[in-house]
């Protein structure tokens, strides 16, 4: 004879194929996976540029070219008059202008200090940010290779000069692609919505159904109501992340560096820690709307606080103190160590026990809630 909990299983299953909920779990990643893999992007290219060249000369073309060449910029406006730099931001048809004095030419033949100026339209402060550090490195690469040609054609009278190169080298994502850190760990945010709404949600539907107490007066022992209301939901979260995982390598081209089944292995982890709120939820809810607003009360603080889209580093102290209390944060780093860096068990043990420690409390917390509700 099959244990009741296999029949609560079955019944799941059988629920969700009659609301047609699992074509909407499976829709679910590949719809978060292209708005975050080519929408929601970090990568600030081809911004609108203005380039103010009061007198032209050789130098101030030279300069304007390296604008024009970037991938960085388009520069939609080449004017004379800095005066129409006011109107250019002003109108939003530009992010940032650059003002190139009328004695540009003339102070570098000199040898003297030429002075560029930068323009950036404030009102979007992170691509202000990132479009004026961008051409600052492009006035400075230009400013470089200005010195060189002086020093090359003195290079006869006062012999070799010496110098410091400078290598770089990007490690773990070399192209710099937000792609290769914002897709993986929308695998994180799946795993929440899955175990924590839908969890909770299919639990408080009993409720406004009445099955809870029909439930309650028959053999079945309330973790065997709590079973037959998750393993459903563990089982779609595998199937999704083995989903997001194809789609990382065949659509993104983001090639995972290490051990897919450690990345299966410690996802169990999440997935316990968020079935363990789900319950918890759907026990100090009524209405399945309500269970929905509250699950949303958790995946947000989750999802801004985690480090997925800001800097934790950033954050005030208090604020980082609460994301190191948040499932999602040490998970970010397992997908992000896994996917980019090749880590190992023991180099993402810390994040493991804090995920199974987090899971145990929640999770005993819930069940210990739910036999209450149930009795």
């Amino acid at each position: 004879m099959k244990p009741p909990a296999f029949y609560m299983i079955k019944k799941e299953i059988t629920e969700i194929k009659r609301t047609g909920i699992i074509r909407m779990l499976i829709a679910a990643p590949i719809i978060q996976m292209i708005i975050f893999g080519y929408v929601a992007t970090t990568d600030i290219k081809h911004v609108p540029a203005a380039i103010c060249i009061e007198k032209p000369s050789a130098q101030a073309r030279g300069l304007e070219e390296k604008f024009t060449n970037s991938e960085y910029f388009n520069v939609k406006y080449v004017i004379n008059n800095p005066e129409e730099i006011d109107e250019v931001l002003g109108k939003s048809r530009a992010l940032i202008a650059i003002r190139i004095p009328a004695d540009f030419d003339t102070l570098i033949k000199k040898g003297k200090a030429a002075k560029v100026q930068l323009i950036v339209d404030g009102s979007d402060s992170n691509a202000s940010l990132i479009s004026m550090n961008r051409a600052s490195s492009i006035i400075q690469g230009f400013s470089a290779n200005v010195f060189t040609e002086k020093m090359e054609i003195m290079k006869p009278i006062i012999g070799a000069l010496p110098e410091i190169k400078l290598e770089e080298r990007v490690w773990y994502n070399p192209e710099l692609k937000s792609a290769n850190t914002m897709v993986p760990g929308v695998m994180g945010m799946i795993l929440m919505i899955i175990t924590i709404i839908i969890t909770a949600v299919s639990i408080v539907r009993e409720k406004e159904n009445g099955n809870i107490e029909q439930l309650v007066v028959t053999p079945i022992k309330p973790m065997e109501i709590i079973a037959g209301k998750t393993v459903p939901y563990i089982l779609i979260s595998i199937v999704d992340i083995l989903l997001i995982t194809a789609m990382c390598l065949l659509v993104f081209k983001i090639s995972l560096q290490g051990s897919f089944m450690l990345l299966l292995s410690l996802s169990i982890f999440m997935i316990f820690a968020n079935l363990g709120l789900g319950i918890l939820i759907s026990t100090v809810s009524s209405t399945q709307q309500q269970a929905m607003l509250t699950s949303m009360f958790f995946i947000v603080p989750n999802i801004l606080l985690s480090g997925f889209i800001f800097p934790i580093n950033n954050m005030p102290a208090a604020l980082q103190f609460i994301s190191y209390l948040l499932p999602l944060t040490h998970y970010n780093v397992i997908l992000k160590g896994i996917f980019l860096k090749d880590l190992g068990f023991m180099e993402l043990l810390p994040q493991t026990l804090a995920l199974l420690v987090f899971g145990l409390v929640i999770f005993a917390a819930a069940i210990k809630q739910f036999k209450k509700t149930v009795s």
